[in-house]
């Protein structure tokens, strides 16, 4: 992408190191860093502090990506990440359905059984948030709606995304999608077993018939 190069050539003439820039525009070093390989896209907020830094506009920071951002967007990943939404959400809803028909079948160990389309709601959200991570999709969308002189929608951003973006990028964009999936279901697994603990342990204090 053209504003990795843009950024760091633009960083060097003025004599700033990753730290130096990082501080001017209230990011990490990290941040920095991972805009300079690739890694991630500035969002507007952060191209507009670039820009009066750089003493340019965005319109000369992106001009080498909106082609990529505008086949990105209208790609068949965002119709996948629609569909796969739509399928969490299906899987979700399953779960109750599949544990009552474990109990009535097994008894009460049945409950287990509304364990698999939470486990497979897991997998879809971890490929889901991957796309997004890899596609930079609603920074994308963002950018262009402000190239085309549009209304930015930042409804779901906060000034915590840019570093929310870098941490899961590292969980999930830059590992082996088994081991991303693995480690969703480690967790869920952990807050499950942890949650099933406080409430047998909240019975047993208070003397109550415990169901297993």
């Amino acid at each position: 992408m053209d504003i990795s190069n843009q950024i760091k050539k633009r960083r060097i003439d003025m004599g700033l190191s990753q730290e130096d820039l990082a501080e001017r525009i209230y990011v990490s070093r990290q941040t920095i860093s991972n805009w300079e390989t690739d890694k991630t896209y500035p969002d507007i907020q952060s191209l507009l502090m670039l820009s009066v830094l750089f003493d340019t506009t965005i319109d000369a920071l992106v001009k080498g990506d909106l082609d990529m951002m505008e086949k990105t967007v209208a790609s068949a990943d965002a119709k996948r990440m629609r569909t796969l939404g739509i399928i969490m959400l299906a899987l979700l809803v399953l779960m109750i359905p599949f544990a009552l028909a474990g109990i009535a079948l097994w008894g009460p160990l049945g409950i287990l059984f509304g364990l698999a389309p939470w486990a497979a709601s897991m997998v879809v959200a971890t490929v889901l948030e991957r796309i997004k991570i890899e596609n930079d999709v609603q920074t994308f969308r963002e950018i262009l709606s402000f190239e085309k002189g549009e209304a930015v929608d930042r409804t779901n951003r906060t000034k915590y995304t840019t570093a929310r973006q870098t941490r899961m990028k590292k969980a999930y964009g830059d590992i082996p999608l088994w081991k991303a999936v693995a480690r969703s279901l480690a967790i869920g697994i952990a807050f499950t077993a942890l949650g099933a603990l406080l409430g047998y342990g909240t019975a047993w204090l208070l003397d109550m018939p415990m169901p297993l």
